[in-house]
């Protein structure tokens, strides 16, 4: 990163950097908690709505104020912890093996990727999906990663971080989607996000239902994975207290076909994001999803 790229990050992030560049683990871990909590305490923050609207439906409405003051707090937290950590090894990448595990059906789907036996990847915000992502292509595990169109200044310099640790990162678009479909056909596999919502402009037809509420969510990754005829994997790197990052992983979900295209769509939608429902209810405070994903909360 050359200087003028690092003056156009928010500076928290920039802070980040230059403590994942000088400090040990413990102290950077420390002062990055430290720096998440004082962010997730401004309530104003359009971030820190998000948050609440976010974890009042994941906990079915039934957060006292108290307990629903506190989760932006613990998500900041948790998500600054995490960038540190994801900082402090890209340059120290003989450490990874330390700190990262798999859980047997993650292992399972990494085989057959390594195999080159195609399948779709999906991954809610959890932890450090980037730092999992980057063990991961440190041992030639290589899929497209298929971002949100369109990025802000930040995501595109997270996309060009990804490029240089050799992950290869297109923004989602036809081209992007026609490039996908072509590795799946080759015994290429292909990973993208399933609980960002959807900007204006970018909406699906289709509303799946995301924790009982309906939501603007992708499920282009359905489409591709009924199209080529391939399973669909749910991926969920999370942070143990122990200081490891664990790799979740769902078994193999295959897709089923139906004579309407409306519930053909809607059915295998809701059958991963199932899947990765139970895995964000495992850790809340860990789900780092800082836009709303039902925007008629906000407020709450």
């Amino acid at each position: 990163m050359n200087l003028r790229e690092f003056k156009h990050l928010p500076v928290p992030f920039q802070f980040l950097i230059l403590l994942g560049k000088v400090l040990p683990r413990k102290v950077g871990l420390l002062i990055a908690s430290l720096i998440g909590t004082v962010v997730g305490s401004l309530r104003k923050l359009p971030l820190i709505q998000a948050i609440r609207a976010n974890q009042w439906v994941l906990h079915n409405q039934q957060l006292t104020r108290k307990e629903l003051n506190r989760f932006p707090r613990l998500v900041f937290r948790s998500a600054a912890k995490c960038f540190f950590d994801y900082l402090y090894f890209l340059s120290r990448p003989e450490k990874l093996e330390e700190i990262i595990r798999f859980s047997p059906e993650a292992e399972a789907a990494i085989t057959r990727i390594a195999n080159n036996e195609p399948c779709v990847v999906v991954c809610p915000h959890l932890s450090n999906f980037d730092l999992m992502g980057y063990a991961l292509a440190l041992n030639d595990i290589n899929v497209q990663v298929l971002s949100y169109p369109d990025p802000v200044a930040t995501y595109r310099w997270q996309n060009e971080l990804r490029q240089r640790r050799s992950v290869t990162v297109t923004p989602m678009s036809l081209s992007a989607f026609r490039q996908a479909r072509q590795r799946l056909r080759e015994g290429g596999s292909v990973l993208t996000g399933l609980d960002r919502p959807l900007e204006k402009g970018f909406h699906e037809k289709y509303q799946p239902h995301f924790f009982g509420h309906p939501a603007h969510l992708p499920v282009t990754y359905v489409r591709m994975a009924l199209e080529a005829e391939v399973p669909v994997f749910v991926f969920a790197a999370v942070y143990l207290p122990d200081g490891i990052y664990y790799l979740e992983g769902s078994a193999p979900i295959w897709l089923e076909r139906y004579d309407d295209l409306e519930t053909e769509i809607l059915t295998n939608t809701h059958k991963v994001l199932g899947e990765a429902e139970k895995i964000i209810k495992k850790y809340p405070q860990q789900w780092a999803m800082f836009y709303p994903v039902w925007p008629q909360f906000l407020g709450i």
